[in-house]
Order: structure tokens, then sequence, then C-alpha cells
């Protein structure tokens, strides 16, 4: 019978944003540790996987690291293996960004640690058979999956042979639930990893062979660290030393490749994620009897505020490729795609959910440096285009003007996202609320300029930030009444039942776009036989893009109601105020970003009515286990009595406008 290689390999600690005292933590606490009992220890082999972050870190703080881990290499004790520089969800980017992704990687251990990788890792164990060409074409060889991944049948303690379209690779698939832990004894270790091995061969044909095994098993590292502390991996390898006529034996996964694989199974893995992604997946969806896999489309599919970022990523991605006039430029600009392109912030696996919001807004402001850089070449030109941006198969309005990037949405007629240039955030970024973690549920997406039609008690139930009706407007499809790309002007339609009086609504909202803001014009005409009477609404959310629980908002809210100058508290309702009669007569509405030194200002034609609600939006964590605050959304609506006499119509408008201000410290 042959020998069971087992094989462990040490993740890379992922980080998001550009702040080092993660790495700096993880240097003490982690790497510092078990890098020091391998030097001590030569027989005990160990691979680790670092990303590019990581390494950067290394270089510039902690040279005394890279000195030893070249080392260990020379000495093949240690095996470093490659992957994507800024741990992006590869199968959902292009392939020259694939490509240059993992190259610039493989580029990086080659010249600090002084061999070239052989092997890579997935971030989440994010998969797709596509992926093989552009493993193939950057020099790569094998790539590690979970077992999860493979078909039952697959599932025997053999290398995988995969092929694709003529290119090929190696899969080792590691198997988690072998994994140890800090109160396993060596002995009982080795027993499960036999016990494991003996049940399969039982089953196939391999063991005539005298195929030898290999089990690749990854570990976090704080495992690593919690099993380097209680001395695990020193008791394992003084048993295996020990124990030397024993079947099992420790190796590197380059190491059991090159001394002669006697046996590979061939299979083809189409596509899979991480059990991790998967189980949050099926949670979202309430659906725990689905055996198909899981990709990280399913995910972006029950998570819409990943899949706006998404969608701004690749519209980014194709400016950036397309770019020819300056070569230094493009270079700039890709890097900063490559960072907004990490996958944490599109899958937010952090155990505290708070980050979630923080990651996204860190992407968004990648991105929104990377098309500054672009535009400053000084050949920008603004522009209103019509195409299907997010990729549902219905054309969207992209606005690329001079202060902002937006775009304009037919569902429910409103700009789902807004990219301030100067701060390079987006102020749409605003999540649904959930009842299970917010008592509310909410029907509509939060964007800028959201239509609403209310009766007087439907009113009440929205002031106070409660779910009111279904808006009417706010959750139908408009329709294009008028394009032009010249003017900048968007005119969409929509016509619909208000419910409540069975009365037919037709409502033409018209958006003239300029470099500064947007002027909304809206036409509402009853097509009843009876007068219409309601309250008109228009809701603008405006997220808190530096939210945190442990300090006071920056956000500063002014109205000029009959002449006066009021200025409301952000975190309180003006639901009392409007109770008392008072924000009924307002000119002019300004919310001001100040730490970052943006205002929003909304004017209408006419005085209206005003009301202001904070949202507060929490989620759970991946563990599910603990629930807090993520974000917080600054619900503002000007509304309008309207009283409509049959074939009548009335106009309402609000001029739009982004203005620069001084920066003030919260």
């Amino acid at each position: 019978m042959g020998s069971i290689y087992v094989s462990f390999i040490v993740k890379s600690v992922t980080v998001c944003t550009e702040n080092t005292d993660v790495l700096e933590k993880s240097f003490q606490t982690i790497y510092k540790p078990v890098i020091k009992y391998l030097y001590s220890h030569p027989s005990f082999p160990l691979s680790f996987a670092f990303s590019g972050a990581q390494i950067q870190f290394f270089k510039k703080r902690k040279n005394e690291l890279i000195t030893i881990i070249r080392e260990l290499v020379d000495r093949k004790q240690v095996e470093i293996l490659g992957g994507a520089y800024n741990d992006p969800l590869l199968p959902l980017l292009n392939s020259v960004d694939r490509n240059g992704q993992i190259d610039i990687l493989t580029s990086e251990i080659r010249q600090t640690f002084g061999k070239r990788p052989r092997g890579m890792t997935l971030f989440q164990d994010c998969w797709d058979s596509s992926l093989v060409n552009n493993i193939h074409t950057c020099g790569i060889e094998y790539v590690i999956l979970n077992n999860s991944l493979l078909p039952d049948s697959k599932r025997s303690f053999l290398p995988i042979f995969m092929s694709d379209l003529g290119k090929n690779v190696d899969i080792f698939p590691y198997y988690n639930e072998l994994q140890p832990d800090s109160e396993m004894l060596a002995e009982e270790f080795i027993y499960n990893i036999e016990k494991a091995v003996l049940k399969v061969e039982k089953k196939d044909t391999h063991v005539q062979l005298d195929a030898d095994r290999i089990i690749a098993i990854t570990l976090t590292p704080q495992q690593a660290a919690k099993l380097n502390e209680c001395k695990w991996f020193e008791a394992l390898g003084k048993y295996i030393d020990e124990n030397k006529e024993g079947r099992v034996k420790l190796t590197t996964l380059n190491a059991f490749r090159t001394s002669g694989v006697k046996m590979k199974i061939s299979s083809y893995v189409p596509v899979g994620i991480s059990d991790e992604v998967s189980a949050v997946i099926q949670r979202a969806n309430n659906d725990t009897r689905n055996k198909f896999p899981n990709t990280i489309y399913d995910y972006m599919f029950a998570f819409p505020a990943s899949q706006k970022l998404y969608n701004r990523m690749m519209f980014t991605s194709l400016m950036v490729n397309q770019y020819k006039s300056d070569k230094m430029r493009k270079k700039t600009a890709r890097e900063k795609l490559w960072q907004a392109q990490n996958g944490m912030s599109l899958l937010s696996t952090s155990s505290e959910p708070l980050r979630n919001s923080l990651y996204r807004q860190q992407a968004y402001k990648y991105l929104t440096e990377a098309e500054k850089m672009l535009r400053s070449d000084g050949t920008f030109k603004e522009s209103v285009t019509c195409f299907d941006y997010d990729n549902d198969g219905i054309d969207e309005y992209v606005c690329r003007m001079e202060q902002y990037f937006a775009y304009i949405s037919l569902a429910g007629g409103s700009v789902p996202e807004l990219d301030v240039i100067k701060d390079c955030f987006n102020y749409s970024d605003n999540l649904k609320r959930h009842f299970d973690f917010d008592g509310y549920e909410d029907s509509y997406d939060r964007g800028f300029f959201v239509d609403h039609l209310f009766t007087d008690s439907q009113l009440d139930l929205y002031v106070r930030g409660e779910p009111a009706g279904d808006g009417v407007f706010s959750r139908i499809q408009y329709s294009q009444l008028k394009y032009s790309g010249q003017h900048h002007e968007v005119q969409l339609c929509a016509r619909a039942v208000w419910k409540p009086t069975g009365q037919t609504v037709y409502l033409r909202k018209k958006y003239v776009i300029n470099s500064t803001g947007m002027y909304v014009q809206y036409i509402i005409k009853n097509e009843s036989d009876k007068p219409l009477n309601a309250k008109f609404a228009v809701e603008s959310n405006i997220c808190d893009i530096s939210f945190v629980t442990t300090k006071k908002s920056g956000f500063s809210i002014e109205t000029v109601d009959n002449g006066d100058v009021v200025s409301l508290d952000t975190e309180k309702s003006t639901q009392e105020l409007n109770k008392k009669g008072k924000l009924t007569n307002v000119q002019i509405v300004r919310l001001s970003d100040k730490p970052n030194g943006i205002s929003f200002v909304f004017e209408p034609n006419e005085k209206c009515s005003y009301c202001h609600t904070p949202i507060k939006v929490n989620r759970p964590g991946f563990n599910q286990e603990k629930i807090e605050q993520v974000g917080l959304t600054y619900s503002s609506a000007l509304f309008w009595d309207i009283n409509i006499e049959p074939g009548r119509e009335t106009e309402k408008s609000i001029n739009f406008t982004i203005i620069p201000v001084k920066k003030i410290k919260a």
C-alpha cells in the first residue's frame, strides 16, 4: 500500500482597507511564532498563501521575516503558493484582469522569496471552469479547491486532472473535515487520516497500483497560530519521526508532484464557491434543500448591494481596458481597479458585519479614483449614454458629469447610484431593511428621486419610517418617452392605478442632467373621472458613507421654512415637527457631509412640506450569531398636497445641486 502524504496550507490574511493594523497584529501573533517554530524544526514542512498586501507589508516593515522565509524556501521546507494579488473573485473578472492579478502576485513572490510559485489558492474557493485557461496561461500548474466542489466519486485523496478547451491544470482538493484542533492528540489525527483513506481504498481500484495518497488541509492563520501555541505541530512532527514505518508523512504539494505521481483522476469541475458562502446564500434564499452548486452569481442575486458594486466594477474595467492615450495613466488607473476588485468588498466575509458597508465604500473609492485618473488627461467630455449598464436586459442612462457619476434606472425611475468625483464615494449605497433584522421590510430600492403617491394615513406611517402602502410609482417600471444624449435629457413615463381609490394616474418625469446636479420635473395627470386628492412625495436617500458606531455622524441638515433657517438633528426623525405643523412651507433643503466637504441641495419650484427619517440597517455576520447595525441612511422627502380634477394635470419640479464645501471634522 502506498504512503499517505499530508500537506498543511496556511491561508492568507485578507485585508480590504489601507489600514495595516491587521497585518501588524497577524505578524506578531501568527507568522512570527510559526516561522520561528519552522526554523528550529527543519523536518516539518508547511505551505503559506500570501496576498499582495501582506507581501508589501513584509517588504516595507518586516524584512527579517522575508530573510527567514527565503531560507526556508531554499531548503524546500516551505512552499509559497500564488493566487491573485488583491484576493479578487476571479470568475467575475475580465480575462485581462484575471491574468494581470495572477501574474503580478507571481512576480512579487518570485522577487521576494526567490522562487516562482507553482500552485495557487482562490479566494473563498470561487471557481469557474473558464479559469483553467487563465491559470495555464499564467504558468500556474495546480490549484487548491475545497473537496465539496467535487463529485463524491472523485474524493479519493488523489490529484485531479482537469482539461478545458485544450488547456489543463491539476487540482488538489483539501479536506477540512479532517482538520485538527488544539484538543486533538497527534495519534488521533493520524488515526482519522488512515481511517478515511482505508474507507476510500476499499471502494476503488487505485489501491492495486499502490498509489500514494495526498491530503491537503487548509488552516486559517488563527488556527495555525493556535496549533503552534499549544505545541500541536511539534507533537505531530515528533510522532511521525518516531513512526517512520507508518504510512503518514508530511510534505508540500509541489514536493509531492515532483516526486512522481502515479495516479491522477480526470474530472470536470464546472463552478462552485466555498461552503461558508454557500450557507449564506441558502439562508438568504430560505432554500436549504437546493442540491445544485451555489455560485458567486447566486450570492449577488441575493445581495443587491454587491451586485451594484460589481456593475460599477465592470464599467470601470471597460473604461480602463479601452483607454489608449497615456500608458502610465492607464497603469495607475488599472492598479486602482485591481484594488477595488478585492473579494472582501463584494462578500464582506469578516466576522463583524459592520465592515460590510465600509468595504463597499472603499471599493467605490478606488473605482472612482481610477475614473478620475482617466478623466484628468484633459480629453474628458460630459456624456449621458443609454445602454444596459447593470446587465438586467433593460437599458439604463449613465451620466458621466464633471462632478459626479450616476445612472438612472427605469425601475422606479430613480437614481440608484451617485458617485461624487471630489471625495470618491457612492452616496446612494443604501441597503434595504429586512424584517428579521430591522422589524420592517422595504419593498423598493432606496435611491435618489424615488416617487410615492400616498393617502393622509399612509403619509403618517411614512413619516414615522414605517412601510406605507405601495407608493405606486416607487415600485413600478417606467418607460422611455424621450432620450437626448446631445442635450443630456431623459424623459420617462409611467401609468398606474392608485389602489386606495382605484384611480388611474399618469406621471411624466423629466431629468435634465448638468455638471453639478440634475433638474427633475414631474407632470402628474389624473386620467380618472373623479378628482384626485393625494400626497405626492419625492424621496432621496443619502447613506452615511463613513458610518461607524463609535463616533457621531458628520452629516447635517438645514432647511429654509417660512423664510427661517432651521437646523435639524440628523439622528432624529422630524415626526414631531411634522405633527406640530412645522416644515410645511419649505423652500430649500441642504444635507451636508461635512467631514468630506460635500453638500446636496434640493430646491423645489414651489413651497412644499419636508420630512426626514434616519433609517438604521442591521445585518448578521457570516456565522449568523452577531447582528448589529451596518449602515445608516438619511431618508429625506419633499411632498405636496395635490388636488387634480379629472383630465387635468399639475407640475412639480426639484433642482438638485452638488456643492463642494469646506471640510469640517466630525
